[in-house]
Order: structure tokens, then C-alpha cells, then sequence
């Protein structure tokens, strides 16, 4: 299944007409019904789209890589920036005496609450729940929850101030 939604979606991944957003988004609801929003503009990969949900209203600019391996949750009204990576799923490296590559993987969702900005070329790490109204800022590496109404930043990603009156 993945290879064909694979197939489907370079046909149209790269197009850059706002039409192509829809033909983009009628792709991807095709393997998952759990998106709301379609406003994907063009070179965003969402990898194993089924195991990901997108809110209504959502903007995921170009060059977002969302990786649903490990399941991705997505709130309403988020704003996701240029060349973002949503990322669920690492190498698990605990045994020194084994490859690397023998070892498997470590999953854990990613979870993006309501009305969350994330500036451009941000990482998002497995495991990590960003809190509603949050705003993170571009280049940073997240690492930990962040909790809600914070702005956040840097690498690692830490809470700069609070966005609450």
C-alpha cells in the first residue's frame, strides 16, 4: 500500500499551481481519511499517511517532511513553516556490541496541539507533545513537550517566555 501512495503522490508532489493543492490533498485522502486540511503546498512528503491526523486549516509550506511512522497528531489551525521535519521514529543504538542497523527502531507519536506556529527548518523529535497556542521558533530542535502558550526556541529546543496575559 505504501508503494502505491508512493507512486500517486510523485506525480503531484512537486507541482506548484494552487490548484495542485487539492489534486495533492485528493491523493493523500485517498490512503487517509484523518486529513482535514489542504493546504499541502507542493514538495511536502508525508510519509504512511494513514497513521497521520491533520485538523482543519492547517498550512504545511513546502519542502515539510511529516513522518507517520510512529503516528502524528495535528490540531486545528496549525501553521507549519518551509522545510519542516516531523520525525517519529529513530535508529535504537542501546547495545553497543550489535550494529547499529540490527538493533531496530524506538517509536513514539508526535503530537501538535491547536493553533501551534512552527517556524521553518524546525526538527521535531520523536515522543514529543507541542502544547496549544505555542510558537516555536525557526532552526530549532525539539526535543521535550512543550507546554502550552509558550514561545520556544533553539537547540535544543527551550521555552523563551510564556504567550499567557
Amino acid at each position: 500500500m505504501h508503494g502505491l501512495y508512493l507512486l500517486l503522490y510523485g506525480f503531484v508532489k512537486n507541482l506548484s499551481f494552487p490548484f495542485f493543492y487539492y489534486l495533492r490533498y485528493l491523493v493523500i485522502r485517498m490512503f487517509a481519511r484523518n486529513i482535514k486540511s489542504s493546504f499541502i503546498c507542493d514538495g511536502v512528503v508525508i510519509m504512511f499517511p494513514w497513521n497521520v491526523d491533520i485538523g482543519r486549516d492547517c498550512t504545511l509550506n513546502q519542502g515539510t517532511l511529516v513522518d507517520g511512522f510512529g503516528g502524528v497528531t495535528i490540531g486545528n489551525g496549525v501553521r507549519i513553516a518551509a522545510y519542516v521535519t516531523i520525525n517519529t521514529a529513530d535508529h535504537n543504538f542501546t547495545d553497543p556490541s550489535m550494529r547499529i542497523m540490527d538493533q531496530g527502531y524506538l517509536c513514539a507519536p508526535v503530537t501538535i496541539q491547536d493553533d501551534v506556529w512552527i517556524g521553518a527548518h524546525t526538527c521535531i523529535n520523536k515522543g514529543v507533545t507541542i502544547g496549544k497556542g505555542s510558537v516555536i521558533g525557526s532552526g530549532s530542535v525539539v526535543t521535550r513537550d512543550i507546554p502550552a502558550y509558550s514561545i520556544a526556541a533553539g537547540v535544543p529546543c527551550r521555552i523563551v517566555r510564556s504567550r499567557k496575559p
